[in-house]
């Protein structure tokens, strides 16, 4: 039991938060079923995660409640949102918490990080889990614009980054 323990230690040790020009690792083009995913939004109405998917390439980011390393990141995610939001790209990031609990819950965990408003949809299944192949919490991954991952990273980002910033703004197409 020891063993698989302590690779799991290591393994999360070393995923630290990406920052470089390299942080999203790039894999082969492969469908996932976004379609299969139910995500409710911030009015508690309930869709079909494809709804959200912008038809071009976009970002898409898991987090929860429960995850410390979300609640370090989860204002720089914010930060660099309401930068999208400025540049009019603001829908080509897709968060999502994966969270079971009721909607109430999500709200307040954001309003106590200062975080009023901040958009997010909540998987209460736990389906985008199997569906993207998620190791951990958070996690991001680049889709194209088909919906496919073409490149994804397990931990959590530094989305101040100068240089991370670039390799969105690349893969968004800006």
């Amino acid at each position: 039991m020891r063993g698989p323990v302590l690779a799991l230690f290591v393994l999360i040790a070393c995923t630290g938060s990406a920052a470089a020009g390299d942080a999203f690792a790039p894999v082969e083009p492969r469908a996932a079923a976004s379609a299969d995913v139910t995500v409710v939004n911030s009015n508690g109405d309930e869709h079909v995660l494809a709804d959200f998917l912008p038809g071009q390439p976009a970002i898409l980011h898991f987090w929860a409640t429960w995850c410390a390393p979300c609640r370090e990141e989860l204002p720089g995610l914010a930060a660099y949102a309401a930068k999208l939001a400025d540049d009019g790209l603001r829908d080509r990031l897709i968060v999502v918490a994966v969270e079971p609990s009721p909607r109430g819950k999500i709200d307040g965990f954001l309003a106590g990080l200062g975080l009023d408003g901040f958009v997010t949809l909540q998987d209460r299944t736990n389906r985008s889990g199997a569906i993207f192949g998620l190791f951990g919490m958070p996690s991001t991954m680049l889709l194209d614009a088909e919906g496919r991952v073409i490149g994804q990273h397990s931990g959590p980002v530094d989305w101040s980054d100068e240089a991370v910033r670039k390799e969105l703004a690349t893969h968004l197409g800006g």
